[in-house]
């Protein structure tokens, strides 16, 4: 076998394990740190994104665009158009048949977070209805409140996440319903401690994944779900985790 025959063999093996349909989704993200967010330049980073960009690797699917907007906006798209991919979204049991799901990127823990010194207690999630609650636009938390019958004068909603921990920072409500984990990552960023929240009570705790539109052929979600396995059980994984996920 010559050189070039060899070549060409890896190059006819290369193109058949390609995933071309892959390719031609719409990819789209929200600014959700440390899962996903623009970095300096303005690109798309973050724990979900690279695990994405791995799954890709694994698939042979060329690099595609990423497009960071507002939850409320991508959201929306997942549920009109046919070809998005949305992530990292929160796969709760009102959601999972509006979609298809490509899992796990993680487990998040949804929460009701309230400010130590004003000494919330709740023996039950029925007490908190008596609060203001502060919650991101169209997303799981706002979601969760709806469901469990909370009334629309007794929440308030924000596009930005940094507005809505300033809702609850400034007093103009009393608890936030958010991710447990990307709330003290953005604290963090913000300069506030730790000791000045407390977790008053667990809305849910179910997987972030990769949501498809319901018109993505199964096949396809198939063969990302089973590029994202791949990725999980890699040698380098562990190593991804610790970078934007520490313990």
């Amino acid at each position: 076998m010559t050189r070039w025959t060899g070549l060409a063999g890896l190059l006819l093996a290369t193109l058949a394990q390609a995933s071309p349909e892959l390719g031609k989704l719409h990819y789209i993200t929200e600014e959700n740190s440390p899962y996903n967010y623009r970095d300096g330049s303005g690109m798309a980073t973050g724990f979900a994104v690279e695990l994405l960009q791995r799954v890709w690797q694994q698939t042979a699917t060329p690099p595609q665009p990423i497009d960071v907007m507002p939850w409320a906006r991508g959201y929306s798209q997942l549920s009109k158009r046919s070809d998005v991919v949305l992530f990292s979204a929160v796969r709760t049991r009102a959601r999972d048949p509006l979609f298809k799901w490509a899992c796990p990127i993680d487990h998040a823990n949804i929460v009701l977070i309230g400010l130590t010194h004003r000494h919330i207690n709740l023996d039950r999630l029925e007490d908190a209805k008596h609060y203001i609650i502060a919650a991101g636009r169209a997303d799981v938390g706002e979601q969760l409140l709806i469901r469990n019958g909370f009334q629309a004068d007794r929440m308030m909603t924000s596009n930005r996440f940094n507005h809505a921990i300033k809702m609850l920072t400034s007093g103009r409500a009393d608890l936030l319903s958010t991710n447990k984990n990307t709330f003290y990552q953005r604290i963090g960023e913000q300069g506030l401690a730790p000791d000045q929240f407390r977790v008053q009570w667990t809305l849910s705790a179910d997987p972030f994944c990769y949501a498809f539109s319901l018109a993505v052929s199964d096949h396809l979600v198939a063969e990302f779900q089973q590029g994202l396995e791949q990725v999980l059980a890699s040698p380098t994984y562990p190593a991804l985790r610790r970078r934007y996920l520490p313990e």
